[in-house]
């Protein structure tokens, strides 16, 4: 049965719960308003349109009797911030690709042992693939045991709780940064929850951005009766790209005080508004994050501040390991803005960072040069560009100057006359720009040895130049850019440099 806004013909929006088992109650007005009260007041996020989630209530394994309280609460987020509708569902039709059309994410809330048939497989596939997202809510991880390649869209199946409802557990916030996390303020906590280990589909830390685990230093945690011999890492919250697609996954939220509980509302609201596609995160996985790019690269970001950096404040500002440049309608801008690192001026190198755009054209400088005259462009030199129309994305060029030198898919040498010539092929251009996900974290590598200099996003090389231009700049600054034009907003992160 479906219900619009949480309305369904003549029954409160909770009356079906009985159905799915006679220990399931409805929420009482009580606890109704305490989730009322508990539930955030402004969402992490403004949605970048009207958002529609199908919340997915229907059990056919093991009945959780939080169903209608993480119901509740998720309607309640939506409704009291803005920043979803919620559709209620326990109908599996609901999984029609026709039906999805409609939604901007799926959230599974304590759902388990559900049967998708092949066609309901894809249609939720194609769909966080293509861009949409999947929340799981606690027994997600046990709604998709039947169906491995599901199993591992979330993250993997549940394999046990040793941490039982009646205990009171130690987490930790492995990253205390991170927008999803910021309910905790960088603390970990206890919880009288239980709590999931998970057989994951994939070493998890090196799939999945783990934002919360178990506190395995507090003893009665790491002596709860059923730890296995040798385990130490048990993840309880995390979330991953697919696609283009976004998932978030909590063990959260079995006992249903946790449903008023203000901080683990935030994360989940959070967690809901990241799959929404509205807010933000880094989904780099903990591992690759923790071991950075390799020896010889210097961190040229400390995460914190714009330390070695020069730029308007108006413009660029950097919080929570990451770089903001920011143009709005109150603040626009009639040629195009730098942020300067101060550290130094490259002259052969590889350089490794990750950049979400939205909206608008930006791109790195590198072997530039500043102008403090009167001239339009405080800059001139190469630059390696992207856009949000995906037309500069992976070109090299010298704007102002030499122009453009290489273009996506190109293979370019410039004679010592100054001559650019194709002389072959990196793929097919549309092709390559798959490989970029739009509106979402990707990774960037230049590498500038004399006159050769190669682009890559996300391992998928763009273009590569061979420069035997005399006139060529041989030593330069390098500058993040934002790009004059209508608003727009591009953000750079784990910023590392490697001489060569």
């Amino acid at each position: 049965m479906l219900l619009q806004s949480g309305v369904l013909i003549g029954l409160s929006v909770f009356m079906y719960s009985a159905a799915l088992d006679e220990r399931v109650r409805a929420v009482s007005p009580e606890e109704a308003r305490k989730i009322e009260a508990a539930a955030p007041a402004k969402a992490p996020a403004v949605p970048a349109k009207p958002r529609k989630m199908l919340v997915f209530n229907l059990t056919k394994g093991y009945v959780h009797t939080a169903i209608p309280y993480g119901a509740k609460a998720l309607e309640v987020m939506g409704a009291k911030t803005g920043a979803y509708e919620v559709v209620h569902s326990t109908d599996m039709s609901a999984f029609e690709a026709a039906n999805l059309r409609q939604f901007d994410a799926i959230c599974l809330n304590n759902s388990s042992q559900l049967d998708f048939s092949p066609q309901a497989q894809k249609a939720i596939l194609d769909f966080v693939g293509s861009g949409r997202g999947l929340v799981g809510i606690h027994g997600a991880t046990v709604g998709l045991a039947k169906w491995p390649e599901g199993a591992a869209l979330l993250g993997g199946f549940f394999d046990g709780h040793p941490w039982v409802a009646e205990g009171t557990w130690a987490v930790k916030i492995d990253d205390p940064g991170h927008p999803l996390n910021a309910a905790f303020q960088g603390q970990g906590f206890k919880a009288n929850d239980e709590l999931y280990r998970t057989k994951f589909s994939y070493p998890p830390r090196e799939n999945l951005r783990v934002l919360v685990s178990i506190d395995m230093s507090d003893e009665a945690t790491r002596t709860a009766k059923g730890i296995r011999e040798g385990e130490t890492d048990y993840p309880l919250s995390w979330i991953r790209d697919y696609g283009r697609g976004r998932v978030f996954y909590t063990s959260f939220a079995h006992n249903h005080h946790l449903y008023w509980d203000p901080a683990i509302l935030q994360h989940i609201l959070a967690g809901v508004q990241f799959a929404l596609g509205d807010l933000p995160a880094d989904t780099t996985p903990s591992a690759k994050v923790s071991a950075g790019p390799g020896p010889g690269f210097r961190s040229l970001f400390n995460g914190k501040d714009l330390s070695g950096w020069r730029g308007n404040p108006d413009i660029w500002s950097a919080k929570d390991g990451v770089i903001t440049g920011r143009t709005t309608p109150d603040c626009r801008i009639c040629e195009n803005n730098f942020l300067i690192w101060t550290g130094g001026e490259p002259r052969d190198f590889e350089l490794h960072f990750q950049f979400r755009l939205e909206n608008g054209n930006s791109g790195v400088y590198f072997r530039s040069l500043e102008r403090t005259g009167m001239e339009k462009e405080p800059l001139i030199g190469w630059q390696a560009d992207f856009s949000a129309d995906g037309r500069w994305t992976g070109v090299i060029m010298e704007y102002t100057r030499r122009g453009i030198l290489a273009e996506r898919g190109q293979k370019t040498r410039v004679d010592e006359t100054g001559k650019p010539t194709v002389v072959g092929s990196t793929g097919d251009p549309a092709d390559l720009l798959k490989a970029v996900k739009p509106g979402q974290w990707n990774q960037y590598i230049m590498t500038a040895q004399g006159g050769r200099i190669v682009l890559k996003i996300n391992g998928v090389t763009m273009c590569e130049l061979d420069d035997n231009d005399p006139k060529r700049i041989e030593r330069g600054k390098l500058a993040l850019q934002v790009h004059e034009g209508p608003p727009m907003l591009v953000q750079f992160k784990d910023l590392y440099l490697r001489a060569l």
